[in-house]
């Protein structure tokens, strides 16, 4: 019998919820496992091996059209799911399930969803500090799963496949050198306060072109301003080997690029929890978010940050205006740990 996980809308939260996507694949191997999910965090739901069928939810952040989606549920009834994992906090997420008669419809409790869920969860944050463990609790029943150290199995690393034909085909035309590749990511979706500042990348591509290392910088189109910061900053006699393709490359194609680079430098961000699931040596830098509530979920990754006692604030901007959990960690740190997670696959 199939079941439905309605996927967040975050890239980095959808690969948070393979873990949980792993864990009922391996009790139901048989049985399709389907993910609903917008179009923006849907391809990293195709390059999981469990996931048998994606479903595109087709709605704007936002948008409610009650009866549109009154007529996509009733189209996924055919599908005769027998449970649907509900992974968002939001009504609207919880409304589709509801709206097509899946018998059991699990979730957190949140936004006054309850008579939406058979099966609603009141969350203790402090019983389950990462998202990870959130996702994967709602795979056992309530009381076997009261707190993130009470679950009956560990949640698994996600993992997402690459697609090597398309991987060459991109090192090719970018002309890219895999076997001394290195990633930057200097974009933070959830607003500056998550950013290492600019000119520090642009050192740190300094430092790794000098050490005969070609740098790719990844973003999406949001990230192109950056991005050419970054390179109007590195000196000219290092700038050939930097090549900027913020904007231009689709999700598929990052997961791609990164999953053949030697070393990843990343902020807080989605293309970090892509390093991690690709598992590429990784450098995480964390500011005002928390690496204990979403912690790159790999072996081979170092969290950087400078510990202050505001720290962490969970703040777009930074409300005293220094971000010194961020600006206070130096290239010599960021490279020093880069070092050491590519001396450790070596």
């Amino acid at each position: 019998m199939p079941t439905l996980v309605v996927g967040p809308n975050w890239v980095g939260d959808m690969i948070m919820a393979h873990s949980l996507i792993t864990y009922i694949k391996s009790k139901r191997a048989s049985d399709p496992l389907h993910v609903l999910a917008p179009s923006w965090s849907l391809d990293v739901a195709r390059r999981m091996a469990e996931v048998d069928q994606v479903v595109e939810l087709p709605f704007g952040h936002g948008e409610l059209h009650l009866k549109r989606r009154w007529q996509f549920a009733r189209q996924l009834k055919y599908s005769k799911y027998h449970r649907a994992f509900v992974l968002p906090n939001s009504w609207k997420s919880a409304l589709i399930p509801w709206m097509a008669g899946i018998p059991r419809r699990i979730g957190w409790r949140g936004e006054y969803r309850y008579k939406l869920l058979t099966d609603h969860r009141l969350l203790y944050p402090e019983r389950f500090p990462r998202m990870v463990d959130r996702y994967l609790a709602l795979a056992f029943p309530a009381n076997l799963a009261l707190s993130a150290n009470q679950l009956p199995e560990a949640p698994e690393y996600p993992v997402l496949t690459v697609d090597e034909v398309r991987q060459n085909e991109l090192l090719s035309g970018f002309s890219l050198d895999r076997s001394r590749l290195i990633a930057l990511c200097p974009g933070a979706e959830f607003g500056p306060a998550k950013q290492w500042p600019l000119e520090r990348y642009a050192l740190t591509a300094e430092r790794l072109a000098a050490q005969g290392h070609q740098v790719m910088l990844m973003g999406s189109e949001k990230d192109r301003e950056d991005t050419d910061t970054i390179m109007k900053s590195i000196t000219p006699k290092h700038r050939e080997a930097v090549v900027n393709l913020a904007g231009q490359t689709t999700l598929l194609d990052a997961i791609d690029l990164i999953g053949a680079a030697q070393g990843v430098v990343t902020n807080d961000s989605g293309l970090m929890h892509v390093a991690a699931a690709t598992r590429r040596p990784l450098v995480a830098l964390f500011g005002p978010s928390s690496p204990d509530h979403t912690p790159p979920l790999s072996d081979n990754a170092s969290i950087v940050t400078h510990s202050i006692p505001c720290h962490p604030c969970f703040e777009r901007t930074c409300p005293l205006h220094h971000q010194a959990c961020l600006s206070e960690v130096t290239v010599e740190t960021v490279m020093d740990a880069l070092e050491m997670r590519m001396r450790a696959i070596v």
